[in-house]
C-alpha cells in the first residue's frame, strides 16, 4: 500500500490507513524531518484548508461531523468554487459543477477510481452515502499524486471520495457500528457498518443501509396576487444499498483491495410546480453495480507498480403514464456497461525528482428500449506521462495526456474519432523559510467528450458534435500560523482563476420548438475568486471554538456572438457571489454546530432580465451532538434542525426546496 515506506512517518502509515494512500503520497512529498508541533500542524492544514501547495480542498470525518445535512451533496455544497443543482428532497438529482464549468467537467471519484456516465456525463451524488465516507477532496487542476490512473487527469477538477478504512483495537477484531436516522416526512434510514480483522494481512468491511422517505413537504405557491398553500407530492423514494470492501497485505511489498458496490432506489419524481399545477406521476427506477480491484507493487525504493480494473451495470427505467403520444404513455429503459482497466508505474531516478506513466483502457456501451436507437459503443485509451519535482522551496509537477477516442454504433452514423494530447502544468513556491506561506500556479487544457445523449439521443443528438475545450488558469496563495496559546489555529487560502470554455455543447430549437439540435457554438468567459479562512480559539480547557468561512465570485459570461441578446450575460444558473460558514463550539458536556449557505441571484436562461431571474437565498442548519463512551462501547446522540429559518427558496426553477425539517441521530459503535 505504501511505496518508499522507510522516508514515511508512523503518522503518515495512520493517515494512510484511513485515506486509502492518498494523502501518503501528498506527504511524503511536501514534509520534510520537522519536530512534532510542526507535524500537528501539517496535520490541521489537509483537515481544514486543504493542500497549500495545490488549490485542493479538504473536508475530513470530524469537519463533516459539524455540519447538519441530510446527505452527501449538503457537505461538498461547502466547497468554495462549487455549485451543486439540487430539485429537492433527497430522491432529488444532485449534479456539481466547479467554477462554472459544468457537472460534465467534474470526475468523480470513489475509493480511488472514477464513476462513469456516458449517457449524460453527468454523476448524481447522490448516490452514495454519507454515512460511511472518511474524507472528501476537491481538487482543481491536476491530482498532486502523479502516481494514480491516467483518467484523474482527463478532467478540469476532481471531487473524491473515499471511504472508512478499517482500523482495530489490540486483541479486538471485529468492529460494529449501527445507527438509525429518523425525521420529518417520514424519514427512516438505518444503516450497519461491519469490520472484520481476519488474520495479520486480510481485513474486511460491509456497509448496508435503508432509507425510506414520503418526502411530501409544504410550500407557498406565489401565482400574481395569490398565494397559497401546497404539499409536494410523488417525493417518496427508497434507496438500499450496501459496499463491502476486502483488504489484503499480501507481503510488505504488496497490496491487494478489492470492492463491490451495490445501489437500488424506486422513486416518484415530482414535477415543475408550474401554474397550478403541482401533479406528477412519473417514476423511476435504478439500478447501479459495480467491482473495482486495485493491487499495488513496491517493487523498490524507486520503482512502484499499480494496476486497478473495474467493471460497472447500470440500469434505469423512467414511466410518465400521463406522456401525449399513441402509446399515451413512456416507459423507456437504459442500461450502461464498462469494463476498465488501469496500469500505472511510478519511478524515482532522484530523492526529489518523481515520474510516472499510466495507462488506461475502457469500453463503454448502452443500450435504450427506444425505436430505432443507435446503441452505441465507445473505445477509450487514456496516458498519462507525468513528471514532479520538489525540494525546500518549490514544488513542480506537469502532465501530458493523450487521449484516443472511437465510437462505433448499430444504427445509424457513429460520431467522431478523436486523438488529442492536451498539457497541463503546476508550480508551488515558499519565499520564506519560517513562515507557512505558499504561492501556486497552475495552467491546464483538457477537453470533454460529448456524451452519447449529445450525440445520440432521438431527434436530438448530432454525431458531428466535437469536444468541448476548457483552458484553466489558477493563482492563489495559502497561509497558516500559529497566533497564540487561545488561537492555535489560523489559515487563509485565497484563488484567482480564469476559464474559457471553447466550442460548448448547446441545444437549439429548429424549425419548430418542439425539435431541437445539439450543436457547438457556444463559448464562455469564467473568471473568480475562491477565499476560504478557518480558525480554532481554545477559551478554555474545556471549550473550543471553530469557524470556518468560504466565499466566492464567479463571472461567468456568454461570449459567443456579440449580437447575441445574451452576450456578456451570466450564464445559467451561476451566481456571481456565494458563500458558506460553520461555527461550532466543543465541550466536554455538548458540542453545537452551526451552518449557513448563500447564494446570489442566478439566471435561469442565458438573457438576464428580472423575468427569469431567481432570487438569493439563505439555508441556516444547526445541530446538537454527544458522544458517551464505556470502555469499548461508543454511543453517539444527535439532532439537528435543517433550514432553521423555514425559507422557501429554489435551486432549480419551480423545484421548491424543503423548508424546515427536523431530524435525529443515534449511533452505537463496539
Amino acid at each position: 500500500m505504501f511505496y518508499f515506506r522507510k522516508k514515511l512517518f508512523i503518522y503518515f502509515i495512520v493517515i494512510a490507513d484511513w485515506t486509502g494512500g492518498r494523502i501518503v503520497v501528498l506527504a511524503q512529498d511536501t514534509i520534510k524531518p520537522q519536530i512534532l508541533e510542526e507535524v500537528t500542524v501539517r496535520e490541521r492544514r489537509l483537515k481544514d484548508i486543504g493542500e497549500p501547495v495545490t488549490s485542493m480542498q479538504l473536508l475530513d470525518s470530524s469537519r463533516m461531523e459539524k455540519i447538519p445535512s441530510m446527505q452527501l451533496s449538503d457537505v461538498v455544497k461547502h466547497f468554495s468554487g462549487v455549485t451543486v443543482k439540487d430539485y429537492g428532497g433527497v430522491g432529488g438529482l444532485k449534479t456539481v459543477s466547479v467554477r462554472s464549468l459544468g457537472a460534465n467537467h467534474t470526475l468523480v471519484s470513489y475509493d480511488g477510481l472514477a464513476v462513469s456516465d456516458y449517457q449524460s456525463g453527468q454523476i448524481n451524488i447522490g448516490r452514495f452515502s454519507l454515512d460511511n465516507m472518511a474524507l472528501i477532496s476537491l481538487n482543481n487542476g491536476d491530482e498532486r499524486n502523479i502516481f494514480c490512473p491516467a483518467r484523474m487527469f482527463s478532467s478540469a477538477s476532481v471531487l473524491s471520495f473515499q471511504t472508512v478504512k478499517p482500523v482495530f483495537s489490540d486483541h479486538k477484531p471485529v468492529n460494529v457500528r449501527v445507527a438509525f436516522k429518523g425525521g420529518s416526512f417520514l424519514l427512516l434510514n438505518p444503516s450497519l457498518l461491519l469490520e472484520n480483522k481476519i488474520g495479520k494481512r486480510i481485513s474486511t468491511s460491509l456497509n448496508v443501509e435503508y432509507i425510506y422517505n414520503k418526502g411530501e413537504y409544504p410550500f407557498t405557491v406565489h401565482n400574481g396576487d395569490s398565494v397559497y398553500r401546497e404539499r409536494r407530492t410523488n417525493t417518496d423514494i427508497q434507496v438500499f444499498r450496501t459496499d463491502a470492501n476486502c483488504f489484503v497485505q499480501i507481503s510488505p511489498k504488496h497490496f491487494l483491495s478489492a470492492k463491490v458496490f451495490y445501489y437500488y432506489s424506486n422513486q416518484g419524481l415530482p414535477g415543475a410546480v408550474i401554474l397550478y399545477n403541482t401533479q406528477s406521476r412519473q417514476r423511476m427506477w435504478e439500478e447501479n453495480v459495480f467491482t473495482q480491484l486495485h493491487y499495488q507493487y513496491d517493487i523498490s525504493q524507486k520503482v512502484a507498480y499499480q494496476a486497478n480494473g473495474k467493471m460497472n451495470y447500470s440500469y434505469t427505467r423512467y414511466l410518465d403514464p400521463d406522456y401525449l403520444n399513441v402509446e399515451r404513455k413512456l416507459d423507456n429503459t437504459y442500461l450502461q456497461r464498462e469494463y476498465y482497466l488501469s496500469n500505472a508505474v511510478l519511478y524515482k531516478p532522484l530523492k526529489r525528482l518523481s515520474l510516472s506513466l499510466a495507462n488506461d483502457l475502457s469500453l463503454n456501451n448502452m443500450q435504450a428500449s427506444m425505436p430505432n436507437f443507435s446503441t452505441p459503443t465507445r473505445y477509450s485509451s487514456l496516458t498519462a506521462l507525468s513528471a514532479a519535482y520538489h525540494d525546500k522551496w518549490v514544488t513542480l509537477s506537469a502532465t501530458v495526456l493523450h487521449t484516443l477516442i472511437s465510437d462505433n454504433v448499430q444504427t445509424g452514423a457513429s460520431g467522431n474519432d478523436y486523438s488529442r494530447f492536451t498539457p497541463s502544468l503546476s508550480i508551488s513556491y515558499k519565499p520564506f523559510g519560517k513562515e507557512d506561506f505558499h504561492l501556486r500556479a497552475f495552467y491546464k487544457h483538457i477537453f470533454r467528450l460529448p456524451t452519447f445523449n449529445d450525440l445520440y439521443y432521438r431527434l436530438v443528438g448530432n454525431v458531428s458534435l466535437a469536444p468541448e475545450n476548457t483552458h484553466q488558469l489558477n493563482l492563489g496563495a495559502t497561509w497558516i500560523k500559529y497566533l497564540h496559546q487561545y488561537v492555535p489555529y489560523f489559515s487563509i487560502a485565497a484563488d484567482a482563476y480564469y476559464n474559457l470554455i471553447e466550442d460548448k455543447i448547446i441545444a437549439i430549437p429548429n424549425k419548430n420548438l418542439f425539435v431541437w439540435s445539439m450543436i457547438n457554438l457556444g463559448k464562455v468567459s469564467i473568471a473568480g475568486i475562491d477565499i476560504r479562512s478557518a480558525v480554532e480559539i481554545k477559551a478554555h480547557k474545556n471549550i473550543a471554538f471553530e469557524l470556518e468561512l468560504n466565499y466566492t465570485f464567479q463571472q461567468a459570461v456568454d461570449i459567443t456572438n456579440k449580437d447575441s441578446k445574451t452576450y456578456k450575460h451570466q450564464i445559467p444558473y451561476t451566481p456571481k457571489h456565494s458563500g458558506s460558514g460553520v461555527f461550532a463550539i466543543q465541550t466536554k458536556w455538548i458540542n453545537f454546530s452551526y451552518a449557513l449557505l448563500y447564494t446570489g441571484q442566478r439566471y435561469v436562461l442565458g438573457q438576464n432580465i428580472p423575468a427569469n431571474a431567481l432570487e438569493r437565498y439563505f439555508d441556516n442548519s444547526a445541530a446538537l451532538f454527544r458522544t458517551f463512551k464505556w470502555n469499548k462501547i461508543q454511543l453517539t446522540l444527535r439532532l439537528e434542525c435543517l433550514n432553521v429559518l423555514n425559507k422557501q427558496y429554489e435551486v432549480v426553477k419551480s423545484y421548491p426546496m424543503t423548508g424546515r425539517q427536523f431530524q435525529g441521530k443515534v449511533i452505537f459503535k463496539w
